[in-house]
């Protein structure tokens, strides 16, 4: 613990920036990765549910299964369902308005985690050109080196921001690069499976 205190002492209020992005980072992917889970989003047996009411031309019970459960799926498919009467582009085109407001949904802190990323290794920077300027200015008020070991140890303290916000900044990455695929996959199939209940809607 001293030495986690000693760290932060000496790089300065870059590295408090650091750790705030690495605590923001990491509590974004904890929340996505549990909201992004698949049966949050796409209910388990939902559309084939949907489909066999569609097909029976039960559309009222239709709309009150999917008022059953709080998932983007649901929504999506209700307002095809409430729209039932109308032509199937004018279902399409509401269908993929509701979604899209379901992709934003999903899509949510994402904008933080994509800043954490950039911003960490930019304030570890920062820190380093900081402390390598204090350093330099020490050595010119000293007028000459009297300690190529203070030089040394300056050097490698100022380029503490910088390897910490590379660390930060690596697993950002992969945490965003892993829940944009995850989004992705999830809207691809909302929009396949909410697309063919249109079609069935207007076949029904």
């Amino acid at each position: 613990m001293e030495n986690v205190i000693h760290f932060f002492q000496v790089s300065g209020w870059t590295m408090w920036g650091i750790a705030a992005c690495s605590v923001l980072a990491l509590a974004v992917f904890v929340e996505k990765v549990w909201s992004l889970r698949r049966g949050s989003v796409i209910p388990r047996g939902l559309p084939e549910r949907i489909e066999r009411m569609v097909r029976e031309n039960r559309i009222p019970e239709a709309i009150s299964l999917c008022r059953e459960d709080d998932a983007s799926l649901n929504r999506v498919i209700e307002a095809g369902l409430e729209n039932a009467g109308k032509s199937r582009e004018q279902i399409k085109e509401i269908v993929l308005e509701v979604g899209e407001r379901e992709i934003n949904e999903l899509e949510k802190y994402m904008n933080i985690l994509n800043t954490a990323i950039y911003v960490a290794p930019m304030l570890g920077f920062l820190g380093t050109v900081l402390g390598m300027s204090q350093l330099f200015s020490s050595v010119a008020a000293a007028g000459e080196v009297t300690n190529v070991g203070m030089i040394a140890g300056g050097i490698y303290k100022a380029l503490y921001t910088t390897i910490a916000g590379i660390t930060v900044s690596i697993p950002a990455t992969i945490f965003y690069r892993y829940l944009t695929s995850k989004t992705d996959r999830l809207v691809l199939e909302m929009e396949k499976i909410s697309l063919k209940i249109v079609d069935l809607i207007k076949g029904a």
